[in-house]
C-alpha cells in the first residue's frame, strides 16, 4: 500500500485550488520539503486566516516535512512597508 500524497490530501480538503508549478506534487511526494508560516506579532489577535495555514502546517508535518512558524520581529519587518 502506498503512502498518499500530502498534495492530493490537500486538494481533496479544498487547501489547494491551483499552483504555478505542476512539479510541486511530485516534489512532496518525493521527499521532505521544509516550509514556512510567518505570523504577525502585532496583529490584535490570531483569525482564521491563520487557522487555515496551521491546518495545511498539521498535514504537511504528518506527511513527514519540516513546519518552521515564525512569530517575531523579523517577520513584522518583513511585512510592514513602514519600517
Amino acid at each position: 500500500m502506498s503512502k498518499e500524497n500530502v498534495f492530493d490530501i490537500l486538494v481533496e480538503r479544498g487547501y489547494i485550488e491551483q499552483v504555478t508549478h505542476d512539479e510541486l506534487k511530485d516534489l512532496l511526494g518525493k521527499e521532505s520539503v521544509p516550509f514556512y508560516i510567518g505570523f504577525d506579532p502585532t496583529a490584535d489577535s490570531l483569525h482564521i486566516g491563520h487557522f487555515i495555514s496551521l491546518m495545511v502546517a498539521s498535514h504537511m508535518q504528518k506527511a513527514g516535512h519540516k513546519p518552521i512558524l515564525l512569530m517575531g520581529g523579523g517577520t513584522a519587518t518583513i511585512g510592514d512597508p513602514s519600517r
